[in-house]
């Protein structure tokens, strides 16, 4: 039988054997070594055939289909499965009739290619296939494997519990269909970056529809499938993120408003302000300042809770009063701020003043009695370039007048009168000048214990001072008076000494390693370059360990940090002293601070943990910080407890410190543990001699 030369293959790159057949499947030629490698008898199929040495008959059935094939159209193709001498092959066929070299007779050329590396390759792609839609339709998660043109191939079934549609209704639609109006403007700029190949992935955050018209908050994670020679499709996993951002939209709703009032808090406050000064130019902007007369008495007389009824009482009367491009906040415990756009002049002014005061004339329903209640106002009137600190200012100025002529009153700022500080004023700022020198500031201590046993794990440090004449007064007595004078940083540098040098000596139990101790900054503070100098000097003197150091610094304080602060925090978190986050959820942009800042610990503000089991919001966003902050690695400690049922709650949230008259007041250094048997000895000594 003639052999085909190895030449005549190696013209055909793309073929391993070579055959050439009479119509009625005889073998005329051959390439060499395919007898080799099929084991066929080539004498024998040049007599009877090739299907003579073809042994398995489904392997006979599968050529014979491939014959009639080429009977019926001149030419067939296809990949069938031979035995060879080291085992099962796959060949990919392709077969011809032609016109012989012999006149009218036709002949048949047969080329093949052993396939079968790839034949397995695809048979582990198709497995592979198998198990990603296995795993792609019993995922938790909802996905989606979606066209080019955003149309739905394939859905999940959670992504169809998710929206509450059905796979064949999903299937006709596209993603637009889902998005809400306000997200598809976004979505189109993003999608068509995933499609042409220029974004592999992209993840953003959309509101999409359900069957029932809700509106699911969700992330969307896209990412594009490589498809060869065409545009490629999209795979999406869609997660309902509704409750966390609620969550966050809550946390970001009590950043900017007062918790008990719901009314806008300073912040706010003074960006409306501000907002107003720019946007009113030419016309001039209003402020009435307005303090409760003699709330005190309420809070010692009625309790907390008559006061806070009473506060949310003159908050609805004072924002009834308000036309809707004015604004009521509260600034303080007692005080709120009006701010009035368009005022034409004093007497305006004192107009609005005159129907607040009318407004808090009634007496206030406080359950068990009624109370009456008077209101002293400041006002003062402003236009740009007045900036909202010179206004502010004015109308406190104005307020302090109308207090001491007698309360109940409307004062307007007199620039001929409110710039000289009040007799008073002056001789408390001098008396604190002088606290440091005279040894009348004091340090009062309260624990931070562990939530799971009660162990204490630290104590903050809480300025007092001791005043000659008024007695022990807290911080909020005169804070505001040392940041307006300028005595703000010999006080903090005082506390903070105090403390470390109180935590280096083991007194109060500040020495049991590994407790730490906790030291709050002003923001005045932390404004003035060289706090990370002051820390690192308290530290060198006291003998302190870094690790044993928390800097608190609030929200409010970080706001209107520089690049100055960033640096000399993250100097101090290299030294190992830890950054406290305190009073969190009060302050702006609380989220964004854990992210830029170096941030170890985060104080959970009281505000929340009072209505921890009665009100679901704050429930909900307590526990979205908590968890938020375990996956960040965050410490977190919860201000304020004072019921063990909130510490159970707590606990069971994950917290893991805790703070508050529940675990004890904040204290006085006490003796030291170990002279209490050496005082007792002493004075039984004592007695014995006197005997």
């Amino acid at each position: 039988m003639e052999q085909i030369e190895s030449s005549v293959i190696a013209n055909h790159t793309d073929v391993d054997y070579l055959l050439r057949l009479s119509v009625d499947g005889v073998v005329q030629a051959a390439s060499g070594n395919i007898a080799e490698v099929l084991g066929w008898d080539l004498p024998r199929a040049a007599e009877e055939g090739i299907f003579a040495v073809i042994g398995d008959e489904a392997q006979r059935a599968a050529l014979r289909a491939l014959w009639r094939q080429l009977h019926e159209k001149g030419s067939a193709r296809g990949t069938v499965q031979l035995s060879s001498r080291s085992g099962l092959v796959w060949l990919d066929i392709a077969a011809k009739r032609v016109r012989g070299n012999a006149g009218n007779e036709q002949v048949v050329h047969v080329s093949a290619r052993d396939v079968t590396d790839d034949m397995a390759a695809t048979s582990q792609l198709t497995a592979s296939e198998r198990e990603w839609r296995v795993a792609f339709e019993h995922s938790p998660i909802g996905g989606a494997l979606l066209e080019p043109d955003g149309s739905v191939l394939l859905a999940n079934d959670a992504l169809c519990t998710m929206l509450g549609w059905r796979h064949h209704e999903l299937s006709s639609m596209r993603l637009s269909d889902l998005l809400v109006a306000d997200s598809a403007f976004a979505w189109q700029q993003w999608w068509a970056r995933l499609v042409d190949g220029s974004h592999a992935g992209q993840v953003f955050d959309h509101r999409l529809s359900t069957s029932d018209g809700r509106l699911l908050w969700s992330r969307l994670s896209a990412a594009a499938v490589p498809s060869p020679g065409s545009t490629g499709r999209v795979m999406l996993q869609v997660q309902d993120i509704t409750e966390r951002r609620d969550a966050e939209l809550q946390l970001a709703n009590r950043a900017l408003h007062d918790g008990l009032t719901e009314l806008p808090n300073r912040f706010l406050t003074r960006q409306w302000l501000a907002s107003a000064l720019e946007e009113n130019e030419g016309q001039r902007v209003g402020v009435l300042y307005c303090d409760l007369d003699r709330f005190k008495i309420v809070n010692d007389s009625l309790g907390h809770a008559a006061g806070d009824q009473l506060l949310s009482q003159v908050a609805a009367r004072l924002r009834a009063l308000l036309r809707p491009e004015d604004l009521v906040g509260r600034v303080g415990g007692d005080e709120f701020v009006m701010i009035l756009e368009g005022v034409h002049g004093a007497g305006e002014l004192a107009d609005v003043a005159a129907r607040v005061a009318e407004a808090l004339d009634r007496p206030f329903d406080l359950g068990d009695h009624l109370h009456a209640m008077t209101l002293s106002i400041g006002g003062a009137l402003g236009a740009h370039p007045h900036t909202t600190d010179e206004l502010l200012m004015r109308a406190d100025m104005a307020l302090l007048r109308a207090k001491r002529l007698g309360r109940a009153r409307f004062e307007l700022y007199d620039p001929s009168v409110d710039h000289v500080a009040t007799r008073e004023d002056l001789q408390l700022e001098d008396d604190l000048r002088l606290s440091v020198a005279s040894g009348e500031l004091r340090a009062y201590y309260q624990p931070i214990v562990s939530l799971s046993d009660h162990s204490v794990a630290g104590h903050e440090a809480l300025l007092r001072w001791q005043h000659p004449e008024h007695g022990l007064l807290p911080p909020a007595h005169f804070l505001e008076l040392a940041e307006s004078s300028g005595l703000i940083r010999p006080l903090g540098w005082w506390i903070l000494t105090q403390a470390c040098r109180d935590a280096a000596a083991g007194r109060h139990g500040l020495g049991s390693s590994p407790s730490w101790v906790a030291v709050n900054a002003s923001p005045s503070q932390l404004a003035r370059p060289g706090m990370a100098n002051d820390v690192t000097r308290a530290l060198v003197e006291s003998g302190l360990r870094p690790e044993r150091l928390h800097l608190e610094i609030t929200e409010t304080a970080l706001i209107t940090a520089g690049t100055t602060l960033l640096r000399e925090l993250r100097q101090l978190t290299e030294m190992g002293v830890r950054i406290a986050l305190d009073d969190f959820g009060t302050g702006y942009s609380s989220l964004s601070l854990l992210r830029q800042f170096p941030v170890d610990v985060v104080k959970i503000d009281r505000s929340f943990i009072e209505p921890l089991l009665t009100d679901r919001t704050a429930h909900a966003i307590v526990k979205a910080v908590l968890g938020m902050c375990r996956d960040m690695g965050l410490r977190t400690v919860a201000e304020g407890i004072e019921r063990e049922d909130q510490r159970d709650v707590l606990l069971g949230l994950g917290c893991s410190h805790g703070q508050g008259y529940l675990f004890g007041h904040p204290r006085p250094l006490r003796v030291p543990v170990p002279l209490v048997p050496a005082i007792r000895s002493a004075r039984s000594q004592h007695k014995e001699a006197l005997a």
